[in-house]
């Protein structure tokens, strides 16, 4: 969750009620005052989704956004079964991740450069890459029934230009990936 600050826009705009979930306790520390409720837990720790589930008496969740997450996992897979633990019967999760397959990257590829930075595609932290057909697959693979998948075409520079070749050529325009996906396990 970060700060929390998408949550806290979520609980404003939208009224709803918002959990977090991060490992770093600074994090944890400024989303306290802005959500409904977080947890200090390592998702890729093996009990840290049961310690969820055991602080909510069992009651599941309508939606999971894991927004610019799966690329930082170790195990996706895992973290994909795991949330179904979370999910209520027609829950959903919500996730993004960027496309390594974007333009930017295959022409600096061209160059001969995979330089990774701060943040971005190829932030530092990042132990996964995927293309919009690895991100689906991801989720199919896991069982999920993909709802709706959508791209931002705008970041990588020349935003106007990419909006509109993104209609035609979202693979090479995409620059994050997001879908909205269904356990299909019940």
């Amino acid at each position: 969750c970060a700060t929390g600050f998408m949550g806290e826009c979520l609980i404003k705009e939208k009224k709803c009620k918002v959990y977090g979930v991060d490992s770093r306790a600074a994090e944890i520390k400024i989303a306290k005052r802005k959500l409904n409720g977080v947890f200090e837990v390592d998702i890729e720790e093996d009990r840290a989704f049961e310690k969820i589930i055991e602080n909510f008496n069992n009651d599941k969740f309508d939606v999971i956004l894991a927004t610019s997450v799966i690329e930082h996992l170790k195990n996706q897979s895992s973290f994909l079964k795991n949330c179904k633990k979370l999910l209520k019967p027609k829950g959903i999760i919500i996730a993004s991740t960027p496309n390594i397959a974007h333009w930017t990257m295959r022409l600096s590829l061209l160059r001969g450069n995979f330089d990774y930075s701060e943040y971005g595609i190829l932030d530092n932290t990042h132990f996964h890459f995927f293309t919009i057909k690895t991100f689906r697959q991801l989720f199919e693979k896991n069982k999920y029934i993909v709802k709706e998948l959508l791209i931002d075409p705008v970041g990588g520079g020349y935003p106007k230009i990419s909006r509109v070749l993104a209609k035609w050529f979202p693979t090479i325009f995409a620059y994050q990936i997001l879908i909205v996906a269904q356990s299909n396990a019940y």
